[in-house]
């Protein structure tokens, strides 16, 4: 698929940061975070889109709608490089996971998006697992769980 194509389905996005989600208090004392909202810029939806836009016109969605998404139905939490975190669905009858990587700004007193991205699951699950619930048991056809 050429990038004119992909450019389609990717919203304009004119706002620096955008609100994506939040990590509750009782989510955030069970893993031992700060309960936050969790916002992307601009830059970051551009990256994704530019990094992982094949993979997610495969599945039929954007980056903004993908981070949404994890925000919103994410069933696990886990380490991530440096003092980043994972917010990771994961469901144990698929091959891959989506997870959206996450740092906490100081600053701004707010969860930032780095990146998200469909993975591996035997990738992911060599973080380690801060918090976690059951999984749902629902899937696309390409093998992610995506509500």
């Amino acid at each position: 698929m050429n990038d004119k194509n992909r450019t389609r389905i990717q919203p304009e996005i004119r706002d620096p940061y955008i609100k994506v989600g939040r990590i509750s208090v009782p989510i955030a004392r069970n893993a031992h975070i700060k309960a936050a909202d969790i916002y992307i810029s601009n830059n970051q939806i551009k990256h994704i889109w530019n990094v992982h836009g094949k993979e997610l016109s495969t599945i039929g969605i954007d980056a903004i709608t993908l981070v949404k998404s994890v925000c919103r139905n994410f069933n696990q939490i886990r380490k991530g490089s440096g003092s980043s975190i994972l917010l990771v669905i994961y469901d144990d009858r698929l091959p891959k996971v989506v997870a959206i990587d996450l740092n906490y700004s100081l600053k701004n007193e707010f969860w930032e998006v780095k990146t998200a991205e469909p993975r591996r699951c035997s990738t992911v699950l060599k973080s380690a697992l801060i918090w976690g619930r059951p999984a749902k048991h629902s899937a696309n056809g390409d093998g992610y769980r995506l509500n």
